[in-house]
């Protein structure tokens, strides 16, 4: 039986750099002086950072360029290792499809609650 490996793509690695960081699509952008769309296109393989921005998303997510680009090298959690849950104690192993699966559920999560907090604090308060 032949095994399938599945490399991931560039666009994949920035998202999973991201995520282990806790940050947020338009974290990103915000603090790279981007539109959140331009993160989106570079993590859905759409569109490719030049060489600054590049640098500034190897410094920010704690990873290597050379990582980002090849996904050959680098030292940090997000450049290895099958990622696993902890739920209830017990450590669960996740196959990439459920893990992309979460840290997208994750990232709504998380983008709602952002809005959600941005609507409470505008509202006045009732009497």
């Amino acid at each position: 039986m032949s095994e399938v490996i599945q490399i991931m793509t560039f666009g994949a690695r920035l998202r999973s750099a991201r995520n282990s960081k806790r940050l947020t699509q338009h974290q990103v952008a915000d603090t790279l002086g981007l539109n959140f769309t331009t993160i989106s296109k570079y993590e859905n393989d759409k569109s490719q950072p030049d060489n600054e921005i590049l640098q500034k998303m190897s410094v920010l997510y704690d990873v290597s360029i050379d990582w980002l680009l090849t996904g050959e090298t680098g030292g940090s959690a997000a450049a290895g290792g099958r990622a696993k849950m902890y739920f209830g104690g017990q450590v669960e192993e996740l196959t990439e499809e459920e893990a992309e699966h979460l840290r997208d559920s994750l990232e709504m999560f998380r983008l709602l609650k952002e809005k959600r907090a941005k609507y409470d604090s505008g509202r006045k308060p009732d009497k």
